[in-house]
């Protein structure tokens, strides 16, 4: 599979993910303390909404389309991370064009020329060289480091960072789910063996549930603590389609967050859910619970 971010550009998935980011990137800067974020796999960094692969898909009719067709009583009722993700996606339509979906590096830089004075330092990995050229190309004027770097030799080359916090941002491609899913277990152990005090958040896809279960399990018996798992689902997990749903694990995430990404995903479910689908609720849809605790 030659997986291509640009047919999934602006998703739902993409939209719950950087939502889910924002609250992680303004929880970590409550501390007004100097922090270190990391995209592992940064892609081109920008999307255009127009492109053949975008229109072949039309995936961003359920995701940032549909979000930004939320009237604004529904708006008035938002969480905080969703009204700075929406104020994010006006900066960069008006900074690029009408037509761009930004994605996560960009959204690391964002934050940092928001919040210039508490010393986030952002860096993205990119592996394919064309999209490491892409890139470093679209976001080179921006406050984030770009490196033509893997993540499975670079994450744990780089921490721990000289600022002692941070986030390590996980957002691979999944091309072959089953061994993905070990390899990324594997690197998340060596990264938190060599850095236990470490943020980090993994984004998975939510379409095979026995391979995610598996997931599960094996993280669970792993020796990582604080494990939280955050998940959203568009279409129960008998159906099957693409994608079923999206998620997100995270390690040691900031206090409370657990509470703030329940209240994302429940506000999320309704705006996101899909014509054909069952009826699902938020408690059905959305699910928000410790893998492993302390």
């Amino acid at each position: 599979m030659n997986y291509k971010h640009a047919y999934h550009a602006g998703n739902f998935a993409d939209v719950v993910k950087h939502i889910l980011l924002v609250q992680l990137l303004n929880q970590l800067s409550q501390k007004n303390k100097p922090f270190y974020a990391l995209d592992a796999y940064g892609g081109r960094g920008l999307y255009s909404l127009s492109s053949e692969e975008a229109r072949k898909t039309g995936e961003a009719e359920g995701g940032i389309k549909a979000l930004l067709k939320l009237d604004d009583t529904k708006m008035a009722q938002a969480p905080a991370a969703v009204k700075d993700y929406l104020a994010g996606i006006k900066q960069a339509k008006a900074t690029y064009d009408n037509k761009v979906y930004p994605g996560s590096p960009w959204w690391i830089a964002h934050h940092i020329e928001k919040n210039p004075d508490t010393g986030v330092r952002g860096e993205a990995f990119e592996a394919k060289a064309s999209e490491y050229d892409a890139l470093n190309y679209q976001l080179y004027k921006l406050p984030i480091g770009i490196h033509h770097r893997d993540a499975f030799e670079g994450v744990t080359a780089v921490i721990p960072p000289a600022e002692r916090r941070g986030l390590i941002f996980l957002d691979p491609p999944y091309e072959q789910e089953h061994k993905d899913f070990t390899r990324l277990i594997n690197l998340l152990v060596a990264a938190y063996n060599k850095w236990p005090q470490g943020t980090y958040a993994l984004w998975f896809p939510i379409k095979n549930i026995e391979a995610v279960e598996l997931f599960y399990k094996k993280l669970k018996r792993t020796e990582m603590r604080r494990q939280l798992v955050c998940e959203l689902n568009i279409y129960p997990n008998d159906v099957a389609v693409g994608l079923n749903g999206t998620g997100l694990l995270v390690i040691n995430p900031p206090w409370q967050f657990d509470s703030h990404a329940r209240e994302i995903l429940r506000f999320l479910q309704p705006a996101l859910k899909v014509a054909d689908a069952p009826e699902l609720t938020p408690d059905s849809a959305t699910n928000v619970r410790w893998l492993v605790g302390e």
